[in-house]
């Protein structure tokens, strides 16, 4: 009898095995059946007596008592029945047999892409996607943040095969503990995709195509091209994005301006990458100074450069340099000429904040001698 409960045990256990396995249903195709090269154990209960053996090319395993027993094609329920029925025959009376796959050898797994053994992995009793990937040593560097594709057979008609199940890579790790425990199926092909990537041009120091990291921001994009070069202290970030639809192409979605290097707005800091996004970082703008200060030329047009600020940075006056005789030379709002604003610096040294103004991008401040 207790012999009898544990038998049942163990068919049960094997057959749940099995379903899930091979995805068994209702339907008798999905019944695992044994192929060439298969390892399968046999077990007579009772008697110890177990065997285990790999089915050779002409589909036969050797059995004690019994010889040669072809095997090929069929499920573990109908080996079972054929070799008990056998024993029976004037060999033991009663046999209980057990038989289970140790190794399938003619059922495979087929993997592509970005991993670092490609090949055809043997398919295993309670083969998982993790197992699988440990088989073939993981994930090429090319696909550690990529994504991870199953693919199935598909029953029916027009058959074929689909994607049944996918995951983000994080460094090579499967994000989804879902997909990483799902149990294969003999014929699964595993793809692993390569890298997304994303553009930095500009002024930084290292420009090119970086792989899109999990959760990468803006701020961790501009570390990683090495951070913004002197020529773009000043300047300004951009975030162009691939536009869908019909007219398909680039637009700007996000900017900020650069102060001494440092991203001025926090929303574009946090700003989360997207494959295949640019980011660029403009030159400095500048301003220009002329007349009667002790340097003169071209200058970087630092966050919130005022005129005063300006002639500050050019050294200051000369002794016939005039504070109520600066002007700055402007593009018009509609760029077809230029227009002057005068400013007083002698009143915004007397402390008056309201006689400065901040400077645009190709201003020229010009300060005219105060001899007449």
């Amino acid at each position: 009898m207790k012999r009898l409960l544990y038998l049942i045990c163990m068919t049960i256990i094997v057959t749940m095995t099995f379903s899930q396995v091979a995805g068994a249903g209702n339907n008798q195709d999905d019944v695992y059946k044994v192929g060439i090269n298969d390892v399968i154990g046999i077990e007579v209960l009772g008697h110890n007596l177990r065997v285990v053996n790999a089915v050779s090319s002409d589909g036969t395993i050797t059995f004690p008592y019994l010889g040669n027993v072809y095997v090929q094609d069929m499920s573990l329920a109908e080996i079972e029945k054929e070799i008990t029925k056998r024993l029976s025959d004037g060999y033991i009376k009663y046999p209980e047999v057990l038989v289970t796959i140790v190794t399938s050898k003619s059922k495979k797994i087929y993997t592509y892409g970005e991993i670092r053994n490609l090949g055809v992995i043997p398919f295993e009793e309670n083969m998982t996607l993790v197992k699988a990937m440990s088989y073939v040593g993981g994930v090429s560097s090319d696909g550690l943040y990529g994504r991870i594709k199953v693919r199935r057979e598909q029953e029916g008609e027009h058959g074929g095969y689909k994607d049944i199940a996918e995951s983000k890579l994080n460094d090579g790790v499967i994000e989804s503990k879902k997909v990483e425990d799902m149990l294969l199926r003999p014929d699964d092909i595993l793809i692993v995709e390569r890298n997304k990537k994303f553009l930095i041009e500009g002024e930084v120091s290292k420009r090119g195509r970086f792989v899109l990291e999990r959760d990468m921001t803006v701020l961790r994009a501009l570390l990683q091209g090495g951070g913004v070069t002197s020529d773009g202290l000043y300047g300004m970030i951009k975030i162009r994005r691939k536009q869908a639809g019909e007219y398909v192409g680039y637009k700007d979605i996000a900017e900020s301006k650069l102060n001494d290097g440092v991203i001025e707005s926090r929303e574009v800091e946090d700003m989360l990458i997207q494959p295949d996004d640019i980011l660029i970082v403009e030159r400095n703008k500048t301003f220009f100074i002329y007349g009667e200060v002790h340097n003169t030329g071209e200058f970087v047009l630092q966050s919130d450069m005022t005129v005063f600020k300006a002639i500050t940075i050019a050294g200051g006056f000369t002794k016939w340099g005039s504070g109520n005789r600066v002007n700055v030379l402007r593009q018009s709002e509609n760029r077809n000429g230029f227009e002057t604003v005068k400013v007083n610096i002698d009143d915004v040294i007397d402390g008056d904040a309201t006689a400065d103004i901040e400077l645009k991008p190709g201003d020229m401040i010009i300060v005219s001698s105060g001899i007449f």
